[in-house]
């Protein structure tokens, strides 16, 4: 997933790079790369912490 994610803002950098102007770039760069890469790494992190967290859970009810 992470080299997907990279490649994806790869793409959209290289359609930043060619914009009319900075504005326009930065804009592309931000709402077509930036915020769903990040939403979508948010999202994960949440569901790696949740399993973690029952993992860490269990483990101890089975310890204690």
């Amino acid at each position: 997933m992470v080299i997907v994610a990279l490649g994806w803002l790869y793409v959209v950098m290289m359609i930043a790079a060619v914009s009319d102007s900075l504005l326009k770039g930065v804009i592309r760069l931000l709402f077509l790369g930036v915020l769903p890469v990040g939403l979508l790494l948010w999202i994960k992190l949440r569901q790696h912490r949740a399993r973690v967290a029952t993992a860490a859970a269990d483990a101890q009810n089975v310890d204690g």
